[in-house]
């Protein structure tokens, strides 16, 4: 008999899931690794994106396979595979990091901040951990917060350019104009075209009116195919405020 809504189903309960072969995701984790170690990534990334989608969760497949799809810029789904890895294993250094730089990069700041404070209690002489949080607080407008992690980062790795590159912004954006161009020049020497040094180099020229020298750097920035679509929309703002502060200085 069937009643008007339909025939009554019963449901029978899920069976239970067969275990996994443990030897056989050694093999497999085994495998991974030996490919890294020949240097052959990218084929190591292929083994771990095919061993997890097979279900064999461990922080190294989720690691490679996230950053297959970042190399691919399919961003938001690496941040996904990343996620997931960190609720599987929310104590991995690696994935915890991965997943904060992931955030980052979407701009998710909020997000990406309480990993690396996580990374930077569990291993506080890490100085990238420390220089990326001064990245997120920096973007997040916390320049005293931002500093400090540079700072602390600097202390730990004298030549780190993400924390010499922030230093450079924070002390421009207070008005330490020497102190800005000492870290952003340290920076450029080793890796010229370095946007945030370029842009803390750009706000020294403001303040200090060197105003052709300032557009110049800024259009070089944007003309320069490593930057971000988010740092040239902030060099044109730059070279907007430079114009403007001609204007106004050839008015009065």
């Amino acid at each position: 008999m069937e009643f008007k809504s339909g025939p009554i189903k019963i449901q029978v309960g899920a069976a239970a899931p067969t275990p996994r072969d443990a030897e056989a995701d050694r093999a497999q984790l085994q495998a991974i690794q030996a490919r890294l170690t020949a240097g052959d990534l990218e084929g190591a990334a292929e083994l771990a994106r095919t061993a997890l989608a097979g279900g064999l969760e461990h922080p190294l497949t989720f690691n490679l396979t996230a950053g297959m799809l970042e190399a691919d810029d399919r961003f938001a789904e690496s941040v996904s595979v990343l996620q997931r890895g960190h609720r599987a294993f929310p104590q991995d250094p690696g994935l915890t990091q991965a997943l904060g730089l992931g955030l980052f990069r979407l701009q998710r700041f909020a997000e990406a901040l309480p990993h690396f404070d996580a990374m930077t209690a569990a291993q506080p002489g890490f100085a990238q951990a420390h220089a990326a949080r001064g990245a997120v607080l920096d973007a997040l407008g916390r320049d005293p917060e931002a500093e400090a992690a540079y700072r602390r980062a600097l202390d730990l790795q004298g030549d780190n350019l993400l924390a010499l590159a922030g230093l450079a912004g924070t002390a421009a954006r207070a008005g330490r104009h020497d102190e800005a161009r000492r870290c952003a020049e340290q920076v450029l020497a080793a890796e010229p075209g370095y946007p945030e040094a370029v842009m803390a180099l750009a706000r020294a020229d403001l303040a200090e009116g060197y105003y052709d020298d300032g557009v110049a750097r800024l259009e070089a920035l944007i003309a320069d195919p490593r930057a971000s679509d988010p740092q040239r929309d902030v060099a044109r703002e730059l070279i907007a405020d430079i114009t403007a502060a001609r204007t106004r200085k050839f008015d009065a």
